[in-house]
């Protein structure tokens, strides 16, 4: 049976059983505890009278046969606890049918949801719960507010809020990011020690004398590395 048809066979199965598939990447694993209760077997010692009696002890106690210790098996009920993985639905996405599904807090009235609080609106319909038919650029209820955003950033369709690119700052988008900030609407802090960053993108601007993707290293250190990886393969 070839690789795709037995894959598909799989998945077909886990939607019909109602359970998780572990491949599917809306998919995440936890540890849950449970209990058992198992029988288990010990050795107990038991004394055995002897099989003979002792007619006269107090004559001869030592000639007397003693009791013998003995060990039988005997068994005991033991509660045990385990782990085992389950599966559940990763934060914002609900089960169904054995698979996860992205979950929205509001309707998606024109639209659908395609990741957790996130609609995707069909074509001439916007804001995010796309049921507004404002064209880009206005905003209202009657789509008759200009939306105030520079840089041909667009605004929703029902509060007229800027949705800033990144590399902009809110509320008008008009100025770049402040320094050491990056992203949309800037909320992110650039991780370069100290150095600048990219608006945009947060890569690093590094100085001439550091290196490194957040301008750790610096230029001699690395020179050094490498003369002393370049000797160390030479046998110097």
């Amino acid at each position: 049976m070839s690789s795709p048809l037995c894959s598909l066979l799989l998945a077909l199965g886990l939607v019909l059983a109602g359970t998780l598939n572990p491949n599917d990447p809306n998919t995440c694993s936890f540890w849950e505890s449970f209990t058992i209760t198992t029988k288990e077997s010990h050795s107990r010692p038991f004394s055995r009278p002897p099989s003979e009696t002792c007619e006269k002890p107090w004559e001869s106690p030592h000639t007397c046969s003693q009791p013998t210790v003995v060990y039988r098996t005997v068994y005991r009920q033991v509660v045990k606890t385990d782990h085992r993985k389950r599966l559940q639905c990763c934060p914002g996405f609900y089960e169904s049918g054995g698979a996860c599904f992205p979950r929205c807090a509001q309707e998606c009235v024109h639209g659908r949801c395609v990741a957790p609080n996130q609609c995707q609106c069909v074509e001439t319909w916007r804001g995010d719960d796309c049921s507004s038919a404002c064209a880009p650029g206005v905003w209202g209820p009657q789509c008759d507010k200009p939306c105030s955003c520079g840089n041909s950033s667009s605004c929703d369709p029902k509060s007229g809020a800027c949705s800033c690119p990144p590399g902009l700052q809110p509320p008008h988008c008009l100025q770049p990011c402040s320094p050491g900030r990056y992203g949309p609407a800037c909320q992110y802090s650039c991780q370069c020690h100290g150095a600048p960053c990219d608006p945009q993108t947060g890569a690093c601007f590094c100085p001439p004398e550091r290196t490194g993707p957040r301008c750790v290293m610096g230029r001699a250190h690395q020179w050094g590395h490498r003369h002393r990886t370049t000797q160390a393969y030479m046998g110097l």
